[in-house]
């Protein structure tokens, strides 16, 4: 399953919410089609760039997006608790920005 939202007050910016793939088929390239999915599915609505945001030590979660073409945009320290640091990674979707 995915979920992603427009962020408010942008011009074609969406945050991917969440990202699930059941535990029996995590590994088998699924994650990657199904973000794949969401990213084609966005552009051909007129989306710009997807934002996608992970804890700092979920070093599987970042991996699996820098394998995808995401890049780090921003950390915000002991965001969500101490020495829990906020990762935003973003994506830019179509060839005009």
């Amino acid at each position: 399953m995915a979920y992603c939202e427009p962020e408010r007050m942008t011009d074609q910016t969406w945050n991917l919410q969440l990202i699930a793939i059941q535990p029996d088929y995590q590994g088998q390239g699924q994650g990657g089609e199904l973000l794949h999915y969401v990213e084609e599915t966005l552009k051909a609505c007129g989306g710009r760039m997807l934002l996608v945001e992970t804890l700092a030590s979920f070093d599987l979660a970042q991996a699996f997006y820098k394998k995808y073409g995401y890049e780090e945009e921003a950390r915000i320290r002991d965001f969500y608790a101490a020495s829990e640091d906020k990762v935003v990674f973003r994506k830019i979707l179509t060839g005009n920005f």
